[in-house]
């Protein structure tokens, strides 16, 4: 843009600076214009924003070449507005990351401090029930913080897969013993249906057991007392395809497209763990050349589902690719 200096109304200057100041304009290159040689109309322009000065009788060459070097300067305004955009994201993201990292925390630690205090009382008729009240909350602040450094370590490509021939329906059955007895406890029945002759599927056993333990241990907790969860597996196609379904809560339909994300939520308030869960079977899964989804109907249920393929993707013992 080319600014007069001498205006009828509002000297160049004054446009200027009110163009500049304006988010939506501030980045358009300007170069004014004038007939005088005062030095003073010189530094005012620079100093309300203008990105250039040219002095009458302009000449074509001149002109040209001012308008080519702005020309080139505009995509490195462009490419440093994103990346700023970027890092201010990025600030966001470590901020709600360090809140989350400090709150989900402070819970295990203060079930372990509160048990180990009481066992330091005199009264220890309930030493044993505090420990292990203890116990368990360490092991949730140890499987948080693992989640945390697997996930980082995937992303990374610092992992690699140990793939075996996995027989799911071991696996299925190993996962359901596991998670039986707490949803037992808490009135909702576990299920396990494999279709007969599944194949074995070339798989790091261990975190694929940690996906399918995390996926059912998700849906006990969002399913309400006499709800059923399910575990199944088939063949589709070239990939062992496996389904977690619950007639649980549902999730709300705006949630669905960012569930998988590091420290989602669908509701804060109610939230028990940092939400790296999901972030982790997202990871291993893609990790394995697989692909996890959600299907949910608020009210009604969900139903998680991963597939892995028969012949590996990435090849055997390569590190994990970030995805």
């Amino acid at each position: 843009m080319l600014l007069e200096v001498m205006m009828p109304r509002m000297d160049g200057s004054e446009v200027c600076q009110k163009l500049k100041s304006d988010e939506t304009t501030r980045f358009i290159p300007i170069v004014m214009v004038t007939a005088l040689k005062d030095l003073d109309d010189k530094i005012k322009s620079i100093e309300a924003g203008a990105d250039d000065f040219l002095t009458k009788p302009i000449v074509k060459i001149e002109l040209l070449t001012h308008i080519k070097s702005l020309v080139r300067v505009k995509p490195l305004h462009d490419d440093l507005g994103r990346s700023y955009r970027e890092l201010q994201e990025l600030q966001d993201t470590k901020e709600h990351l360090t809140q989350m990292i400090i709150h989900d925390l402070k819970n295990p630690l203060t079930g372990i401090k509160a048990n180990l205090e009481i066992v330091g009382m005199d009264d220890l008729t309930d030493t044993r029930e505090c420990l292990e009240a203890a116990q368990r909350s360490s092991d949730l602040l140890y499987s948080m913080i693992q989640d945390l450094l697997d996930i980082s370590r995937m992303e990374e490509g610092e992992l690699t897969l140990s793939r075996e021939a996995m027989n799911f329906n071991e696996l299925g059955q190993d996962v359901v013993n596991e998670v039986d007895a707490p949803a037992q406890a808490e009135g909702k029945d576990v299920r396990l249906e494999v279709d007969d002759g599944l194949p074995s599927v070339p798989a790091d056993r261990d975190l694929v057991y940690r996906v399918v333990s995390n996926l059912m241990l998700n849906a006990i907790k969002h399913t309400g007392r006499g709800g059923t969860i399910t575990l199944k597996g088939r063949k589709v196609d070239d990939s062992v395809q496996i389904n977690v379904a619950d007639n649980g809560h549902g999730i709300p339909e705006d949630y669905l497209e960012r569930i998988f994300e590091k420290f989602g939520q669908v509701d804060r308030k109610r939230r028990s763990g940092a939400g790296l869960g999901l972030t982790l079977c997202k990871v291993a899964i893609e990790a394995h050349g697989g692909k996890i989804w959600v299907e949910s109907v608020e009210g009604e249920g969900s139903t998680f589902s991963f597939v892995l393929p028969l012949s590996p993707t990435p090849p055997e013992a390569e590190p994990i690719e970030p995805s």
